[in-house]
């Protein structure tokens, strides 16, 4: 997906709703429009290639769970991150190093006023996740799935 900054699905949220363990040793980055937009791009980038390491996981536990439970009415489709389908916040910040970073929220739906608070629920499986992306060295950190209850 190419990242469109004009996205009706995407909102960038002010470092105050960055949650509080990146916040400790983090300060605010307030890049221009086109910095945010290149960097988007690369974040965009890595991202990609988490979900693809989440979801080849998630098949293969989807493999052993139907060997266990065959007559389980999973689908396999039910585990799988597609980023394109969901809501977004980024956050962005400098970390204790000085490093350009990403904090990304996803989510599958609107809740409440999603486009200025962050979005933070318990549980709520694949329909709830976050990213942390280094911009400045290509790492990715924290990426976290909700829990399934």
């Amino acid at each position: 997906m190419a990242f469109s900054f004009s996205d009706s699905k995407m909102t960038v949220l002010p470092f105050s709703e960055l949650p509080v363990r990146y916040r400790i040793s983090s300060t605010a980055w307030q890049p221009k429009v086109s910095d945010f937009e290149s960097g988007a791009e690369l974040a965009e980038q890595l991202l990609q290639k988490a979900v693809v390491i989440y979801n080849e996981k998630a098949s293969e536990d989807f493999v052993e769970f139907m060997a266990r439970s065959p007559a389980s009415n999973w689908a396999q489709t039910d585990l799988f991150i597609e980023p394109e389908k969901y809501y977004r916040q980024y956050v962005l910040f400098l970390n204790e190093r000085g490093e350009h970073c990403f904090w990304i929220n996803f989510f599958c739906r609107p809740v409440g006023n999603w486009k200025a608070s962050r979005v933070d629920v318990k549980n709520g499986g694949t329909c709830y996740f976050s990213i942390g992306l280094n911009i400045d060295t290509g790492k990715r950190f924290d990426f976290l799935v909700n829990g399934k209850e």
